[in-house]
């Protein structure tokens, strides 16, 4: 199995029961929740995802992002979670549902939630 298979079948695994793009979102939603804090980075600058959101028009998710004292709400997809995480496999996933280019990501050795 490929790495773009394995995405694709995290991403059928998250949103089986969703019938759009909001439902969808909602299920990330979740599991992202269960996960935080996250270690991340933006442009290379370490941060800390420290609360998820979803967005007002309920089609994409935001993250709290904290680096130092400063809090920022910066958009999930925007964020780059380290490469042999869940996170950033979970990310990769999300990235495809918004139909954009998956970040390198990698199934974590051992990791197996308890629902995939």
């Amino acid at each position: 199995m490929t790495r773009s298979d394995e995405v694709d079948r995290l991403l059928e695994v998250i949103t089986v029961d969703c019938g759009n793009l909001a439902e969808q979102v909602t299920a990330f939603y979740e599991v992202f929740a269960e996960m935080l804090p996250l270690p991340a980075s933006i442009l290379g600058a370490t941060i800390r995802v420290v609360g998820i959101d979803i967005a007002e028009h309920g089609q994409e998710l935001t993250t709290h992002c904290q680096r130092g004292q400063a809090v920022q709400e910066l958009h999930l997809s925007d964020v780059v979670f380290p490469p042999a995480t869940a996170a950033a496999w979970v990310h990769a996933a999300y990235r495809r549902c918004l139909g954009l280019t998956s970040n390198t990501a990698a199934i974590p050795a051992g990791w197996k939630p308890s629902w995939l």
